[in-house]
């Protein structure tokens, strides 16, 4: 009888002597090594130190592979994470709220842990990995009750996150990430304002100047499109001189704010220099491009800035060019492309002048789309 409880239990004393060794093994050493890294992360300067600590550097906790997932809700969170490097950061990537709004309604609301994770999300693994990992926890990152991300912890041993282990040391971890995360993105928003416009807040050339080569090498590396539109006020000496700088420069914001009201908060406005500015339409195709330029031409024109009780009606000329154009190498093999890369930005710059140009010409308040040679005609061009 004694012999058959013992047999009954031994399942039980099993999986008890496993928690209270992985309890051991894990508690101490853990402990200590949270702590420091604790306290690299929250010093990390800046978007590519954290998220090379948070992906990289936390594989010291026994961790196959790290994904961070980010909630991107205004569409600005990758481009402030972004913006200032080349690269990719592996592991890292961005959801849209308003498009993924089922994937992330089912994130749970506290981290959880099993060998069914990796299948359940599989969105967050990618299908070539999804048959690496037999185990995964999933912690929400949350701030207060709002989601701002979330992070997949992977493991090729089934045993390493079972659904009975104590979630305390990961549930730590969660939010001393998402706070790391959160104060970055922070950091990132304050360190923009030294990119804007005094005048209109627009981003100042600086600014557009890196974002433009950086936006171009990330398109070329999703092989995404992107247009480039120079924006000029026609005719904007004449405000000037008849009714003065002061309106001139009333004229120079509501331009920003109307032009801001047509494009995506992703999409980048800069003020390239005194009644010139220009837009940066990362991801989109020409005929989108088209109809945003359109939109700022018709929106411009029928509206009437009233400044010391004078009535200025302003019209502009819009050049555009895009990347999807210009045939350019990206890699030594590449046969018959004439551009490399580093000059695309100052290619898409010339082209696009060249079609304001042309805007000027043909009798200004109108959108002209540089072809190039050899180019079919776009449809509704």
């Amino acid at each position: 009888m004694e012999e058959m409880r013992l047999k009954k239990n031994k399942p039980l004393r099993d999986e008890l002597d496993r928690l209270l060794q992985q309890s051991r093994h894990n508690e101490p050493p853990h402990r200590t090594t949270f702590d420091d890294f604790s306290l690299s992360v929250m010093a990390a300067q800046g978007p590519q130190e954290l998220f090379r600590l948070l992906l990289e550097e936390q594989k010291i906790f026994r961790i196959d592979e790290i994904h961070i997932c980010l909630v991107d809700r205004y569409h600005e969170v990758e481009r402030l994470l972004t913006q200032s490097y080349q690269h990719q950061y592996r592991g890292l990537s961005f959801v849209d709220s308003e498009t993924c709004q089922q994937l992330i309604s089912d994130i749970p609301a506290h981290t959880i842990l099993g060998s069914h994770i990796p299948q359940q999300y599989e969105w967050l693994i990618g299908t070539k990995k999804i048959n690496k990992y037999k185990s995964a926890a999933l912690l929400p990152l949350k701030r207060g009750k709002e989601l701002i991300g979330i992070q997949l912890l992977l493991s090729k041993n089934k045993n390493r996150y079972h659904k009975t282990d104590s979630t305390i040391f990961l549930d730590k971890l969660a939010a001393m990430t998402a706070i790391s995360i959160e104060n970055c993105i922070n950091r990132q928003r304050i360190l923009e304002l030294g990119y804007q416009d005094g005048l209109t807040s627009a981003y100042n050339r600086r600014y557009f100047d890196e974002q433009l080569k950086n936006e171009i090498a990330r398109c070329v590396r999703k092989k995404s499109d992107l247009v480039f539109l120079f924006i000029d006020i026609d005719f904007f000496k004449q405000v000037n001189d008849k009714y003065g700088h002061q309106a001139g420069d009333a004229v120079l914001v509501k331009l920003v704010n109307l032009m801001r009201e047509q494009v995506r908060s992703s999409d980048i406005v800069a003020r390239y220099g005194g009644e010139e500015f220009a837009i940066i339409l990362p991801d989109t195709g020409l005929q989108i491009a088209n109809g945003v330029a359109e939109r700022i031409r018709r929106k411009v024109e029928s509206q009437n800035l009233v400044f010391n009780n004078v009535t200025l009606n302003i019209t502009v000329s819009i050049g555009m060019a895009s990347l999807s154009q210009i045939k350019y190498q990206t890699g030594s093999g590449s046969k018959g492309l004439a551009y490399l890369p580093d000059d695309l930005d100052q290619l898409l710059l010339k082209k696009a002048d060249e079609a304001l140009y042309q805007a000027k010409q043909a009798g200004r308040n109108r959108v002209v789309i540089k072809k190039l040679v050899n180019q079919k005609t776009m449809k509704n061009e």
